[in-house]
């Protein structure tokens, strides 16, 4: 029998929710071993990998996830081999970038040259290109046990590889750097057994295809400029803090971000397993705006529930981390709005997206991101962390409201902006609050405020939701 939506959704949910806890634990770990400098340390290696993935990919993922239905299964295996072909030739021009660059390449990010230190990162590159293909053919497949299975299998790697180095070299960033490369290694290979069916070479015939290198070439290579204005929009944060500060405020922000795990976790959860239901739910019925308009709705309503207690909770959460890092409380809370807007603009995204209006997001990504960038020229070096908190939550309400306009477009979707823009000034209230006030009952009681405002507003569509759960969403 067919999977109804909410099954599929708790799939590929169960194993973001067993890594949030796992993830806690590293956290608790990290943040009582590594002092906040050397955690910045760590966290450069993570913001590289990702653009050199984005470099590398070259927007070939885009293409592979908007094809993978289009095309006949048993040429899904070719589908893949093909948008594979550019993102291996640009990984081995960038691995000789890396080692061209390496000495104020390492400089840059670690603080001393190395060529060991380019040598992981360019081994990191590889693997986490490899392990973003790996999931998207079981995400494509909708395997969502396997696909909870291989993130269970990434937060469990990744705390046994540090207990090994933390034994092997001590406590020392290369310990964090050398325990990601290994997960992604390993998690990587996984992913490849995993989705052996499609990564049988035998499968590679091209011929008598849907989509050609050019389909491929045409549709992803837009990406490539939207991807990495979206990359150095969600990161410039931390590279303003790398400029314009020192690695001990990046550390502390960096671990006021693992604060909002839980909003990160069903941010990213939501997004991997919405593409592809998104696109097949249009392609058997494109007409059905209903289905739509309340996704969006109970993720609206979901995304601010999370934050609020993600906010009332921030002085217990803070206790995981350590005496060290208890400044990272007073960051974290209007950090909770990147992930809010983000998942909620990904239901409202959808016309353009659907229609293949793809070069709206390099003008989305932009206005975003210069906002982002002059937020944070202005407020990071007089208020370091805090500032670029409150310069990425504006730029990501810019972000959400950009796509939701250009996607409106083409698709006419009635979406609840006037309460998600009222419920964005009265939790910006209620986070202003919770830093400056230290009492820790009253920053519970003050939540009250915004969880009841939230409730009334959307009482009526959740009351109509639960009363008609299977005809929207069977």
């Amino acid at each position: 029998m067919k999977d109804t939506l909410i099954k599929k959704f708790l799939k590929f949910s169960y194993g973001s929710w067993v890594g949030l806890l796992l993830g806690l634990l590293i956290t608790m770990i990290t943040t009582r071993l590594f002092p906040p400098e050397l955690l910045g340390k760590a966290s450069m290696f993570d913001l590289f990998i990702q653009v050199g993935m984005i470099l590398t990919i070259f927007g070939a993922d885009q293409a592979f996830v908007r094809f993978f239905n289009e095309e006949n299964e048993e040429k899904r295996g070719a589908l893949l081999f093909n948008v594979l072909k550019i993102p291996v030739i640009l990984t081995v021009l960038t691995i000789g970038l890396i080692f061209l660059l390496y000495a104020p390449l390492t400089n840059y990010l670690f603080g001393r040259e190395s060529i060991l230190l380019a040598s992981i990162l360019s081994l990191g590159v590889i693997a986490q290109l490899v392990f973003r293909f790996g999931q998207l053919v079981i995400r494509m497949q909708q395997k969502g046990n396997l696909y909870s299975l291989l993130q269970i299998f990434q937060k469990t790697f990744s705390l046994i590889f540090i207990f090994v180095f933390l034994y092997l070299i001590g406590e020392e960033f290369e310990t964090l750097v050398l325990a990601k490369l290994l997960t992604l290694l390993f998690v990587a290979v996984i992913s490849l057994y995993f989705g052996r069916g499609l990564w049988n070479p035998f499968n590679a015939n091209v011929r008598r295809m849907k989509h050609s290198q050019k389909d491929i070439f045409k549709y992803g290579a837009p990406f490539v400029l939207t991807i990495f204005i979206s990359w150095l929009f969600e990161a410039f944060d931390k590279i303003a803090l790398r400029q314009w500060s020192d690695f001990d405020e990046l550390g502390l922000y960096t671990a006021a971000f693992r604060l909002v795990a839980l909003v990160m976790v069903v941010r990213t959860t939501f997004s991997t397993f919405w593409t592809p239901v998104a696109y097949e739910k249009f392609e058997n019925s494109p007409g059905d705006k209903d289905f739509f308009k309340y996704i969006s709705i109970v993720i609206t309503f979901v995304m601010f529930i999370v934050a609020i207690a993600s906010i009332a909770a921030k002085d217990i959460i803070v206790l995981l981390l350590g005496s060290q890092y208890s400044e990272a409380a007073i960051i974290m809370p209007f950090l909770v709005f990147m992930p809010i807007f983000y998942t909620i603009s990904e239901t409202t995204v959808i016309g353009v997206n659907f229609y293949k209006k793809t070069n709206w997001h390099i003008l989305i990504a932009s206005v975003a991101c210069g906002v982002n960038i002059l937020g944070n020229w202005i407020l990071v070096p007089s208020y370091g962390a805090i500032g670029a908190s409150i310069a990425t939550a504006f730029s990501y309400v810019v972000f959400f409201s950009l796509r939701t306009l250009f996607s409106l477009k083409y698709y006419r979707v009635s979406y609840p902006l006037k309460r998600i823009y009222f419920m964005f000034i009265v939790v910006s209230f209620y986070a202003w609050a919770s830093i400056i006030e230290d009492s820790f009952l009253l920053n519970i009681l003050f939540g009250i405020g915004p969880l009841v405002i939230l409730v009334l507003i959307f009482q009526k569509d959740l009351h109509y939701v639960l009363k008609n759960r299977k005809a929207l969403f069977d």
